[in-house]
Order: C-alpha cells, then structure tokens, then sequence
C-alpha cells in the first residue's frame, strides 16, 4: 500500500501536495493522493513506464511507476513512489482526499488550481508554483466530456508565443475542498483565458481506477455531491479547521475525539446559557434546514433528546453527534475505530480484563446507550436490535440464575460479567461461533448428577443453542468443572482419612491385646517374685551376701593395728562385723519385699570387684572408710578409752543403717547395691506401658463418642503428629493423651 490516509479536514490544492512530474521531453504537473501516490495527465507521461516525481517542500526527486493509465478523453494517470514524496512530519498531516460528483448546469465560481506552468519559468529564478482561480461553465465542453475553466484575473503571454499554460496539466482542480478532476488542456483561440480539465465523474466510474486507487491509497474514493446552487454556511471552527460540511466535521471528530467532547459537551453550561462551544454548534447544526436535501428531523432529534439531555455522557453525545454527521462513515467510539470484531473482543476479553481498551469498551457498553448509538452507522446496522435482544436476555438469565443456589464465585459471575457472553452471542460475527467451539471443545463438563447446581442451571437454562444455553455450557461448565474436581478431591481426602482412622482402629486394637499381654505376664512375674518361698529366699540371700562383708571386714583392724598393737586390733575386730550387721538390719526388710527380685552375685565373685575404671573410685571410697574407722577407733581405743570408742562405733552402726536403708541410686557399684536392677527395669517398663494403655483408653473413649466428635480428635492426633520430632519418636503418655 502507497500509504496511510489519516481522518482530518477535507483538502484543497495545498501546495505541500503539489508536483512536479518529468520525463525525457516532457514536463507537467501532479497532486498527492497518499505519501506515494499521484494523479497527473496522461500525456505527460506518454508510453513510457515511470517518470520523475518531486514534491515541493520533500524529499527529493524520486522514480514513479505507472500503476495507472487512462484511454481516449481519459487523460489521466496514477504514478507510484517506491518511497515517501514528503517528509514524515508533512505524510502525517496528509488527510485523504475527497471527490466531487458535480450535480447541475449552473457555472460554478470559485475553483483552483496548483501546478507548474511555462509562465512560472524563468532561468534565473527557476520554476515556481502558479495558483489560479476560475470558474467550471458545465455547460460547455459537453461532447467532448470535459470540464471547461475561465481563468479568472490571469492572461501571461509568452514571448515565443507558445501557451503560458505547458507544464500545467496533471494539476489537480478543486472546488470547495473538494476534487473535481485533473487539468488536462489550454485550448487554443481563447486568449490563454480558458483550460480544459478531465471530469472526476469520468474517473470515478472508470472501475479499473477505482481498483487501482483503492489498493493503493487503502481506502475507496469518498465521494460528495457538489452542485453550482449549493448554499454558503457559515463554517465551524474545530481542531484548527473550519467545516462547511458535515462529513468534513465527522471525519475531524474521529481524528480529535478529545478535542471535540471537550469544545462542545464538557462544559455545556445551562439550557438558556450555554457555553460558546455549544451554542456554535447549534447554531451551525440549525443551518440545515432543507427538507429535501437534509435529515432536518434527524437533526431536531439529535438537538432535543442527546446533545442537550444533561443526562447522556459527553462522550456519548459526541458519538450521536458522528452518527448524525455521517452515518456511511467508520464507526468511531473515543477516537477508535470500533467494528464488529472489535465489539466481540470487547465482551470475551475485556470482560476478563481488569484494564485496557477492550476493558473499556466492554464497561461502556454495560452503562447502556452505545450499542443503539453504534447502530445507526451504515457498516454496524446488523447491530440494530440488540441492545433491547440484550436486555431481554439479561434479565431472563438473572431470573433463572437467581432460582439457583450458586457457589460464591459462580454468583458473583452471574450477577456481573456472563453480561458479556450473552451480548458475544448476540452480535453477528462469525468469531462468537469459534469461541464457542473452542470453549465447548477446551471444557470437559462435570457428569450429570455430580454437582446439583450446574444440574439445575442446565436444566433452567433451556435449550442449550441459546445465548442462556450456551452461557451455561462455557462459563458455568468452567465453574462446575472446578467444583467436581474439589468434590471428588474432597471424597478422596475423606476416603484417605477413613484409611488411616482404621489403621490406628486396627493399630488401637493390637495396642491393647500388647497391653493384655503385658498385664497377664506382669501378674505372673509378681505372683513368682512375691511367694513365701521367694522372700525366705531372699532373707538367707541377704543374711549370706551381708555376713559374708561382716567377715572380710574383720582383717582391717589386723592389718592396721595387728604388727604394732595386737590387743587394740582384737578389740576393734569385735565391733567391725556390727557394721556389717547394721546394713543387714537395714535391707533385711527391703529384700523380703523385693523377693525373688533380690538377687546378690553370691556365686560369681568376678562381680564384686569393679566392673569397670568408673567404679573404682566408688570401691575405694567405700574401703578408704572402713580402714579409715578402724585406724580412727584405734587412736580413740588407745588414747581415750573403751567408752569412747564404744560410741564412736555406736554413731558408724547409725550411719551405716542409714546409708543401708537408704540403697545407692549412683553409676558407681557398692558393696551396699540393692542388686535388684532388673527387677526395677521391668517395674518402670510396667509403670510406662500403664500409662500408655491408660492414655489409650482415654483416646478410644474420644473417638468412640460421636463421628464429628472422631473426626476433631483424629484432625487433633493428625496435627500433634505433624510436630513430633521424628518417625522413630515413642510418644509418652503426655503425648498420647493430647493426641
């Protein structure tokens, strides 16, 4: 494509479109169409395939090849840049051109033109721009189907008498800003006074130029009736252009939206006062008031009930203003085109977005208003209806969403943007269709019977084809299909629970036959340990094992006092197996109850030497305080007296007694040990596996009350679990007991 056409005011011969065009012995004139597009005459370029184009003001002198040329009266062409004519600052500002269909006989006054003329030539100064006005007598030049010009005011005359006007042709003629056609030839006998232009009726119904033109410019030639009678309006000033017409105020409105609501609506004032935006407005709008050529109804109803209704938006009114001014144009909605695909988007994605120009739209056509305002462009007619067709199917949908208990989301969907899908499903565009195969094929909806809810929205929401019916089935199946995948989720999670809550049944049952178990050979062991036989047992183990020390500690007083004092170590010999004897009163009574349990290594003397470095400090202590009282008992016997001595053992016998009864609870080995370890191993093993059966009993107690009152103390075990310091960890009975 040559070029983008932007939407502005219409053009007349602005000399930034005007051209010079060039070939070997020939030179004329052109106009810019797009950037690269340009119309000139035909025998300006004769056969040959390109020529030279430059544009005053852009960017140079570039090649142009013919795209287009006309035959007979037709002289006429299309040239082609492969490049922009103009600078990208100028291309920006090109607005598209629009053509003139010229109605009537009336001569028309008023018409100018651009180009290159011979009389604008000098070798000094170079080739320059000449401007002239004339006037378009329809009815001359008739058979030859041409349109005859009166320069007005200009007569040049050339020294070689050649006509001023070579150089000329291939100027473009306009009238009233609008394209007539393209200067062609100065006929001779009329004093350089008359031209001759090719009619752009004759282009314009020539379909090889339209197709051409079209393809290349992006757009088909707009086109406007002109006639000779058409009265003078006063213009109306908007983004830096006047506007006489009413396509030419549209097509400025849809290039300055913003600009437009803010000059007419923003500020409108009161109904007897309005700001001068407004009233200037009216007052251009009252100038048409023909009955015959002009909608003067649709005008008082776009007056009365939007432009000065306080309660339509600004920027709605600024839309029916555009419908009104022209209504076979592009629909424009805040300065975007708006299209059939492009409302489409807007109710499937702009519904899902939180932001953006879908999102928008999607928001405006929501508020109301839009969609019977966009109908009435000539393009979107297939839209008149819908909005009332929407309405209808809105409210029908709240009432059969409203008979149904919807989840949370699925409600706050209803109640909000499903509007969207069912507008989607209304508007005549194909691409509804494919996103509802594409959903239908994407969705896999829950079974019948496995979510009730989406059971009774299918069967409230009818036949499935409708715009109810297919809400249903995409985004309501979405929101089903998410629910049967909790429920089914939710269903394996107690099914899993109901697993592990027969394991610990099964695991609770084995526990307590273990603790049976337990009990029954706990009571045998105590019926064995605790027979008379046993205790009698234990009363002659206890009487050999303490004898026996009473008797080894009899040497002692020999061996301190036997070499230097022998009468000294006879006495304390006799008071040293009293010691002895002072222990054996002490656990004579704790070994009978001990029993069978009271077992002394009266047949293994390996055992009564220490069995270990950490139990020699131990037995040294305990001779350290035998020879340490006989050598103490000797200084007493010798110095003091028998008295003396006799109550110094009498306070050993004590503290032995004592120290007896009391047993050795240390790592150390004594010759006073109990000799009873095992049997206070399984006594604590008893006293543990007591309170794990007791803390059992208390659990099976919990879970056997109720089912929900089961499940809160299974959901409590399950979380005490959780944070126990590791899978080998035996949980106590503290443990147990808060599981």
């Amino acid at each position: 494509m040559s070029g983008t056409l932007r939407a502005g005011r219409p053009v007349g011969p602005e000399h930034h479109r005007v051209a010079a065009v060039q070939i070997t012995g020939s030179r004329g004139s052109g106009y810019l169409l797009t950037p690269r597009l340009l119309l000139t005459a035909a025998h300006v370029v004769r056969d040959e395939p390109e020529a030279r184009v430059t544009v005053v003001g852009g960017t140079g002198s570039h090649s142009a090849r013919v795209v287009w040329r006309g035959e007979g009266t037709c002289d006429a062409a299309l040239l082609l840049s492969a490049q922009d004519l103009v600078r990208p600052e100028t291309a920006a500002r090109l607005s598209p051109v629009r053509w003139a269909r010229l109605m009537g006989d009336s001569p028309l006054g008023g018409c100018q033109a651009m180009g290159f003329p011979r009389a604008q030539h000098d070798r000094t100064r170079g080739v320059d721009i000449e401007h002239i006005e004339c006037a378009l007598r329809p009815g001359s030049g008739i058979v030859r189907n041409r349109y005859v010009l009166d320069v007005k005011d200009v007569s040049p005359e050339l020294a070689s008498g050649n006509s001023p006007w070579e150089g000329m042709s291939g100027a473009a003629l306009f009238a009233e800003g609008l394209l007539l056609g393209v200067v062609a030839e100065a006929p001779r006998n009329w004093r350089h006074q008359r031209l001759e232009a090719v009619k752009g009726r004759t282009l314009l119904d020539d379909v090889s130029f339209v197709d051409v033109f079209t393809r290349h410019a992006g757009i088909a030639p707009s086109v406007t009736e002109l006639s000779s009678a058409t009265r003078r309006r006063k213009p109306l000033a908007l983004a830096g252009a006047l506007h006489s017409a009413p396509r030419d105020l549209a097509a400025t409105i849809r290039a300055h939206w913003a600009t437009a609501r803010q000059q007419f609506f923003d500020r409108m004032g009161t109904p007897s006062e309005p700001t001068d935006g407004l009233r200037d407005l009216l007052a251009w709008l009252q100038q048409f008031d023909d009955p015959f050529t002009e909608d003067v109804e649709g005008r008082r109803e776009l007056i009365d009930r939007w432009l000065t209704n306080p309660e339509v938006t600004p920027d709605l009114k600024v839309l029916r203003l555009l419908c009104w001014l022209d209504p076979d144009g592009e629909a424009v909605w805040k300065g975007t085109r708006v299209t059939l695909e492009s409302l489409t988007t807007a109710c499937l994605q702009g519904r899902l977005d939180a932001d953006g120009p879908a999102a928008g739209v999607y928001r405006d056509l929501c508020a109301g208003g839009l969609l019977d305002a966009l109908a009435v462009f000539t393009e979107l007619r297939g839209l008149r209806g819908r909005q009332e067709a929407w309405d209808d199917v809105w409210e029908s949908w709240r009432q059969v969403a409203g008979s149904v208990d919807l989840p949370g989301p699925a409600r706050e969907w209803a109640d909000g943007d499903a509007r969207g899908a069912l507008l989607a499903t209304l508007l005549p565009d194909p691409r509804t269709e494919e996103w509802i195969r594409t959903a239908f094929g994407s969705l896999t909806p829950p079974a019948a019977g496995r979510v009730g809810w989406y059971d009774r929205l299918c069967e409230r929401g009818g036949d499935p084809d409708s715009p109810i019916g297919r809400l249903v089935r995409t985004d309501f199946a979405a929101y089903a299909a998410l629910d049967a995948e909790r429920l089914a989720q939710k269903a394996a999670d107690d099914a899993e629970r109901q697993a592990e809550l027969a394991a610990r049944t099964e695991e609770a049952r084995a526990l307590a036959a273990a603790h049976a178990e337990h009990e029954r050979e706990w009571a045998a062991y105590e019926v064995a340990r605790c027979t008379p036989a046993a205790r009698w047992g234990a009363a002659v183990r206890v009487t050999l094992w303490l004898g026996a020390w009473g008797v080894v500690m009899v040497p002692a007083a020999w061996l301190v006092w036997g070499w230097t004092w022998p009468s000294l170590a006879g006495t304390i010999s006799w008071h040293l197996p009293w010691l002895a004897l002072s222990a054996y009163v002490a656990r004579l009574p704790r070994a009978v109850r001990l029993g069978a349990a009271y077992r002394p290594p009266l047949r293994h003397p390996r055992r009564w030497l220490p069995a270990d470095r950490a139990s020699i400090p131990g037995s040294l202590q305990k001779a350290g305080f035998v020879f340490g009282a006989v050598l103490v008992a000797g200084v007493l016997l010798h110095d003091v007296g028998q008295i003396l001595t006799t109550v110094f053992f009498v306070c050993l016998y004590v503290a032995v007694y004592r120290y007896a009864d009391h047993g050795y609870q240390g790592r150390t080995p004594s010759a006073l040990r109990d000799w009873d370890e095992e049997h206070q191993a399984r006594l604590r093993a008893h006293m543990t596996v007591q309170k794990e059966a007791g803390a059992h009993r208390a659990t099976t107690r919990v879970c056997s009350v109720s089912a929900r009152e089961r499940a809160a103390a299974y959901q409590a075990l399950v979380k005490d679990i959780a944070t126990m310091a590791g899978p080998e960890r035996r949980p106590d009975s503290t443990d147990r007991g808060t599981g």
